[in-house]
């Protein structure tokens, strides 16, 4: 898939379509326009979605879940968990609802293989003692030489013999070197990709074979992993599609028409998807036997799609473990629970002492009666109007209390805004949302930062958010840095919210970035903010076609931005952020570094001071990523709508810059004592040697070292020409970098006086 979404990002640009037989990343089709796909992809709509089915196929709801520490295996649960976890009706009127009884992750050693101490102890928390809970289903998501080791460590460790065993694609029909381990009935479960038995598929591979004995080759039973049949659809859609246009290099008209293929092909039928995956891919349960000779092979036993009740189950056995194998049968995913058996000593103990507490209790009640009667006598001497005058004068110095307490509050917060320092660009709205037009300057600044590393990025809006407690928490946070002596550091960092609506953080009136919404990551459980927004591209928000607001029980609160937004269109937040006082930790620097990364809840403690660091700042896919581990240190300043495409839709994004917009870039910062400074002029050396830089590349290199040196921005800037893109890095020695260049050649540079 990587390879695909490099060569698909290239292709793109030059609108040449691309057919895959094996690239499964489900980014590859929301991100790329001219890229389609015969394999099925690894989410709901492909192999993720036919797991989900064929497990309710089974007659199955309760399942526990292991998987290695691979991000692989964590993806596919992830995605899993969602599908699984609902509760719905079926055609038949009956409710099915999801549920995991157990889920843990085993650990990978330093020569990347399975933990036997992880495995021992993530089958330990098995809860096989507790039958109201458990389940014989254990779905294994890992790799072949992980998932092989885990299954005979279980085996050998005699570990809950009728424990079905299922998985994904990645083992399943493979066999592993050494099978005397195995019990006599293994009875795995998986998937695979579809197995075609058609007549024409047969005789491909009878030919086949007969050609590799005539030829004394190593005769193949069956295609390797049958993904044979995925690049043969390939060749063949593509080519029907070509076959089917006038002008060849017309790459918008063969997409459109591979879009609307259908044919039968080796791997099933064939048709796409609007977005060029394959449509109503088919899979291939197997099982696995022990065959009539002693040899284990993987049974093709059904097939299934990727909705609910698509499973067709053939002719042939299925077999269990600890049952062996039957033909229409399926054992129960769920433990019997015992009953409680009977103590006929303790009935008659109980028959005794019966009558012995009915009295007791007679006689209970009576005094209660009694003692209650004697109350309501008392309290009968007071009148009803003196009750009623003393409750109400409670209940009105509760009230005076509680307003005066909210006109304080309300008092504080005003004052403390008043006093602190408001943003310059704000206006004078109740609104927290703020529309940015591309007639205002400020638009584009934010334009120009979104393209820095995304230059196929168009904005279709932006907001700017004017929300005064938030402002006034970060503020605080701010302030206090200073009081303590340390450097605040303020950044203009992306933050994407994947699957959580930004409103959610923009909207609140306490923490905004609140850590009970993160997640676990590469530097632990922390909330993450990145120096390029290609990186945070990976975790934007995707706005519902159809919105409805979070905080629709407050009217206020539904902003413009509840409107549509489009089906390529994305969300991200550009935000300050205070990083203080920081520590760069290199995950890849040791085995053990990355362990002790993955596990971070807090910062470390800074031996010179004695106390934690503020912030843990790394390196992640070519950007800076600061995590921080409290609320309040970040501000949501802007809610950027945009969409990737090599060229802008004029509907959304009329004009393609500043100057196209008639907008003047700011100069009201100019210092007025720079009259007698020295000027500075960029240059690059190459063969013949320095050589300057363009007008234009001068300004963005002197006004980014500038930001830089004064701490407000980067050390790095980039600049773009109509062949290339360069990254200037102002860290001694000064070097020039051609990003677009597959060799990335560099040039020193230089900031010369004159």
């Amino acid at each position: 898939s990587g390879a695909s979404s490099m060569v698909a990002r290239v292709a793109g640009l030059e609108h040449i379509p691309q057919v895959s037989p094996s690239s499964t990343s489900s980014k590859l089709s929301d991100d790329e326009e001219y890229f389609s796909r015969v394999i099925p992809t690894d989410d709901g709509r492909g192999y993720v979605g036919a797991m989900v089915a064929m497990l309710r196929g089974f007659g199955w709801n309760r399942v526990n879940i292991l998987t290695t520490d691979t991000a692989y295996a964590k993806d596919f649960a992830n995605e899993f968990r969602r599908l699984w976890l609902v509760r719905e009706q079926g055609e038949d009127g009956e409710i099915w609802e999801g549920e995991i009884a157990y889920t843990n992750t085993i650990l990978l050693d330093a020569q990347n293989m399975a933990s036997n101490d992880s495995i021992n102890q993530v089958l330990a928390g098995v809860p096989t003692s507790d039958p109201n809970i458990n389940s014989k289903i254990i779905l294994l998501l890992a790799h072949s030489q992980h998932a092989y080791t885990i299954l005979e460590a279980a085996a050998r460790k005699n570990f809950q013999p009728d424990t079905i065993w299922v998985g994904s694609e990645s083992w399943t029909g493979s066999v592993p070197d050494t099978t005397d381990w195995m019990p006599p009935f293994p009875g795995y479960l998986g998937l695979a990709p579809y197995r075609n038995k058609n007549e024409d598929y047969q005789d491909f591979l009878f030919r086949l074979k007969q050609y590799q004995a005539d030829n004394n080759m190593e005769v193949w039973e069956s295609l390797i992993d049958h993904r044979v049949s995925f690049l043969v659809d390939s060749i063949v859609s593509l080519a029907k599609a070509l076959s089917q246009v006038r002008d060849r290099r017309d790459g918008d008209a063969v997409t459109s028409v591979l879009r609307n293929l259908t044919f039968g092909g080796v791997s099933g039928e064939v048709s796409f998807t609007a977005e060029g995956d394959r449509q109503n891919p088919v899979f291939t349960v197997l099982n696995l036997q022990k065959a009539e000779n002693g040899t284990i092979i993987w049974k093709d036993v059904a097939e299934t799609g990727v909705d609910p009740g698509s499973v067709t189950f053939g002719e042939d056995e299925i077999c269990f473990a600890a049952v062996g194998c039957l033909l229409g049968k399926v054992p129960s995913d769920k433990y019997p629970v015992p009953e409680t058996p009977v103590n006929h000593q303790t009935q008659l103990w109980a028959i005794i002492l019966l009558p012995i507490v009915i009295i007791l209790l007679i006689v209970f009640a009576y005094r209660y009666w009694r003692a209650k009667q004697k109350k309501k006598a008392l309290k009968s001497s007071i009148t009803t109007m003196q009750l009623k005058m003393n409750i109400d004068d409670q209940l009105d110095d509760l009230n005076n209390e509680i307003e005066a307490a909210k006109r304080r509050k309300e008092n504080l917060i005003s004052e403390r805004f008043r006093l602190q320092q408001k943003p310059e660009t704000w206006t004078e709205t109740d609104k927290t949302l703020i529309e940015i037009l591309p007639n205002e300057s400020e638009y584009w600044d934010i334009f120009e930062k979104l393209r820095l590393d995304m230059p196929d990025a168009h904005i279709s809006k932006v907001w700017r958010v004017q929300n005064t407690s938030l402002w006034t928490y970060y503020s605080f946070h701010k302030d206090r840095f200073a009081s303590m002596g340390i450097d605040a550091q303020e950044r203009s960092v992306w933050h994407g919210t994947s699957n959580l609506d930004p409103e959610v953080i923009y909207n609140d009136k306490q923490d905004g970035f609140m850590m009970q919404f993160s997640q676990s990551g590469f530097w632990g459980r922390g909330i993450y903010f990145a120096e390029r927004a290609s990186y945070s591209h990976m975790y934007a928000y995707k706005p519902p076609v159809r919105r409805r607001s979070f905080y629709k029980s407050d009217l206020s609160l539904i902003d413009e931005r509840s409107t549509a937004a489009k089906e390529d269109e994305r969300e991200l937040l550009l935000t300050k952020f205070l990083v203080g006082s920081d520590i760069l930790m290199n995950r890849d620097e040791s085995p053990s570094k990355k362990e002790e990364c993955r596990k971070l809840t807090v910062p470390p403690v800074n031996p010179a001071t004695n106390l934690k660091y503020n912030t843990v700042t790394g390196e992640s896919a070519g950007s800076k990523i600061w995590v921080v581990y409290e609320n309040g240190r970040a501000y949501p300043e802007y809610l950027v709508r945009y969409y990737r495409s090599p060229l802008p839709d004029t509907q959304r994004t009329p004009y393609k810059n500043r100057t196209e917009a008639n907008v003047v870039q700011d100069v009201t910062q100019v210092d007025t004592n720079s009259v007698d400074s020295p000027t500075f002029v960029w240059e690059f050396l190459d063969n013949t040697g320095w050589k300057s830089y363009s007008t234009a590349a001068q300004t963005i290199l002197e006004d980014s070292y500038q930001a830089y040196k004064e701490k407000t921005g980067d050390n790095k800037a980039v600049i773009k020409t109509e062949s290339w893109t360069y990254e200037i890095n102002f860290l001694a020695p000064m070097i020039q970098t051609n990003l677009d260049h597959f060799n990335h050649t560099q040039r020193k540079v230089r900031r010369h006086k004159i």
